[in-house]
């Protein structure tokens, strides 16, 4: 029995019969065809800091009535979110005061971004979206420091 296997071990393989050309293409899983992730790029942080600020400057803008604010902050708004923020009375919003600093958490993706805006009350933390890395940004959320 030990005969076979060392036999069997010291046999030349026999190659293995090459696909069709048709197939050869596209199931060649050879080490040159490994799949690798196209590499992502991060969006420009200071305009999506910048995206978000004039976001809340519309947000915070209290002194508006009803129509003109909305009519203001609704192109800042991802599609998602104008049916939340059509609920909000902007006379309650509390009053505060922008700061300079804003910034884009390094985490922020080409269609995802967080961005901290420094206010009077504290930071701000506004989430916006947008469909694709050409598309405009929109919040989808602002919410107010703790």
């Amino acid at each position: 029995m030990a005969a076979l296997m060392l036999t069997g071990c010291a046999s030349e393989p026999t190659p293995a019969a090459s696909p069709p050309a048709s197939e050869s293409a596209d199931h060649d899983h050879g080490d040159h065809d490994v799949l690798v992730p196209s590499p992502t790029t991060t969006p420009d942080l200071d305009a999506t800091a910048t995206a978000a600020v004039d976001a809340l400057e519309a947000y915070a803008d209290r002194d508006l009535d009803y129509a003109a604010w909305f009519e203001q902050l609704k192109p800042h708004l991802h599609p998602t979110a104008v049916e939340a923020y059509s609920t909000v009375n902007p006379s309650r919003l509390p009053v505060v005061e922008i700061q300079d600093g804003a910034e884009a958490a390094s985490t922020s993706t080409d269609t995802y971004a967080v961005v901290y805006v420094p206010t009077s009350l504290g930071d701000y933390t506004i989430e916006l979206r947008r469909d694709d890395a050409t598309a405009s940004w929109g919040v989808t959320r602002f919410q107010p420091p703790a």
